[in-house]
């Protein structure tokens, strides 16, 4: 089992009236030895009546990556979970997987498809394989390894708001099709050259690598480039440098030399959050902190965050944070 000294590492459970008919091992049979990592500091084989699957981890405090390959021979429903809330990257190398994740319903995972997960603690969900053989790579994140990427596109706090929170609900950011570039970096995760660095630095940096790509996928092409894209950046870091100061959406545009409608639709085209979501954003955050770390009083973290009056400031922070700012204080502080 992954130590808890770990991020948490996906599991596929197998229908209880197989399981005394299954098969485990440590070891690679002489037949898969094609598929062997020789990084992994964990194997995980498994013979079982629809086939057989084995994993293979390599692990840090910062993340750990689950190569898995299963051979089916006859269609079955296995039930992936994880015994602490995860954060994940997951990455389709070969077969289309039918799956139900809890709290989101009916989804497809699309072979050279990758896309970023969060999946709440002992969920039940479902995931649906036909014979023919499948290989996926699970990449877990700690919380704060992947807290470094929020500033870097909005829409990934949303999750790891869900993960602070432990919700529930499994949530999902899009699928991005793989290119040459995203197969390049995972087959370079899996037989890293000659290099001098350590294995860790180079994953390391190979992950935040795929991580970037990600990001610039998500973005549409024509923001990625070009000058409306280098005008909502620049908004971007006024933003981030005067949101505690009274800001207008309208004056925004007007910087931006864009229409207010056409500034909308494209600043959430570029960060996945509108510009109102993007200034509550760091607001929230500004005040998180101040709460975390100063003994300033709630009406005075409002207006330090932007806010202008306390009770307005104490109900936007109890919508995002499930508590009022006193409740997160002495969560924080015991």
């Amino acid at each position: 089992m992954t130590s808890s000294l770990y991020p948490p590492a996906l599991h596929f459970g197998i229908p209880e009236k197989m399981q005394p008919h299954v098969r485990t091992s440590d070891s690679l049979p002489e037949r898969y030895q094609q598929y062997r990592i020789a990084q992994a500091t964990e194997i995980s084989y498994s013979e079982a009546p629809f086939g057989s699957y084995l994993t293979q981890h390599i692990q840090d405090t910062d993340w750990v990556i689950s190569w898995q390959h299963c051979f089916v021979k006859d269609k079955v429903r296995l039930q992936p979970s994880v015994n602490e809330s995860m954060i994940a990257m997951y990455c389709i190398m070969q077969g289309n997987i039918s799956c139900r994740l809890q709290g989101k319903g009916k989804l497809m995972l699309i072979e050279k498809e990758f896309g970023i997960y969060y999946i709440p603690s002992n969920s039940q969900n479902i995931a649906e394989l036909r014979p023919g053989y499948y290989e996926m790579i699970c990449i877990s994140f700690s919380p704060a390894f992947f807290k470094n990427f929020i500033a870097h596109h909005a829409s990934f706090d949303e999750i790891y708001q869900l993960h602070q929170r432990q919700a529930r609900r499994a949530a999902l950011l899009p699928a991005i099709r793989m290119d040459a570039s995203d197969l390049k970096v995972l087959l370079e995760m899996r037989q890293p050259p000659a290099v001098s660095a350590t294995l860790k630095s180079f994953i390391d940096e190979k992950i935040q690598e795929l991580i970037t790509q990600y990001i610039n996928a998500l973005t549409p092409k024509y923001l990625q480039n070009g000058d409306q894209a280098q005008k909502l950046r620049q908004i971007c870091q006024y933003i981030q440098h005067h949101y505690h100061q009274p800001l207008s959406i309208s004056e925004l545009s007007k910087q931006a030399g864009m229409h207010i409608n056409t500034f909308e639709r494209a600043f959430k085209e570029l960060l996945s959050v509108s510009p109102r979501g993007y200034i509550e954003h760091l607001r929230l955050k500004k005040a998180a902190l101040l709460l975390s770390q100063t003994s300033l009083s709630i009406k005075e973290i409002s207006y330090s965050s932007g806010y202008r009056g306390a009770n307005y400031f104490t109900a936007v922070f109890r919508k995002r944070y499930r508590c009022s700012p006193r409740e997160y204080r002495k969560n924080r502080l015991t």
